[in-house]
């Protein structure tokens, strides 16, 4: 690098003068060293923000599934006149009796007093899902996948009072719960369980019905 300096003689009329200035290879190896620091921290803050952006986009993604399958169970709940807690399938159910723990892998919901006329919610714990079944379906309609029960308490519902407490009377003015744990991020896909980012991630949701009998 080179750094030219013009100027002037008092006598003889102007004359240019040239100088050069040079830095020195203690000068130059400072000025590249500073520079290299400059590039990595910014290589390193770029690389740092994707991989933030990365696992803000599998939070943010994390939950459409279950979503959209919350949407369909809370509406109904909400609208449902009667609903029976226990165990069971599309082709079988069996509502838990009163006096007994409101707990099980269904749900049942009657939209009128008609008995007939129903929607079942229940998890299949081999498979990990939940499914729903409405009377005269040919098939159950899968609901919400990628589920485990890291904790012991997932893929179930219960009956519970206001202050959390879990119920053993049949009461259709008590706050429904319905526990998802899921074992992976929809999307982006990242990967959930020992070794990665995270083991599991919970939801908990817990409606009432606003049509009970």
């Amino acid at each position: 690098m080179k750094l030219q300096l013009y100027g002037c003689q008092e006598a003889g009329g102007l004359k240019l003068l040239r100088r050069e200035v040079g830095l020195t290879l203690a000068e130059t190896t400072i000025t590249m060293g500073v520079f290299s620091l400059l590039v990595l921290g910014m290589v390193y803050t770029a690389m740092f923000c994707m991989h933030l952006d990365e696992l803000a986009n599998s939070k943010a993604g994390a939950s459409d599934s279950a979503r959209r399958g919350f949407d369909l169970l809370s509406g109904d709940i909400r609208s449902a006149k009667m609903w029976f807690i226990g165990n069971g399938n599309q082709t079988s159910f069996t509502p838990c009796g009163n006096a007994t723990n409101q707990q099980g892998n269904a749900l049942r919901v009657h939209y009128t007093t008609d008995t007939n006329a129903y929607v079942v919610y229940f998890f299949d714990t081999n498979a990990c899902k939940l499914y729903r079944y409405t009377n005269g379906m040919s098939a159950s309609k899968l609901v919400v996948d990628g589920l485990t029960n890291a904790s012991g308490s997932g893929m179930s519902f219960h009956a519970e009072r206001y202050d959390g407490t879990h119920l053993s009377d049949l009461q259709f003015k008590y706050v429904i719960v319905a526990v998802l744990e899921f074992c992976q991020y929809q999307y982006p896909l990242t990967k959930v369980g020992p070794n990665y980012f995270y083991n599991y991630y919970r939801m908990q949701l817990k409606i009432a019905s606003h049509n009970f009998n």
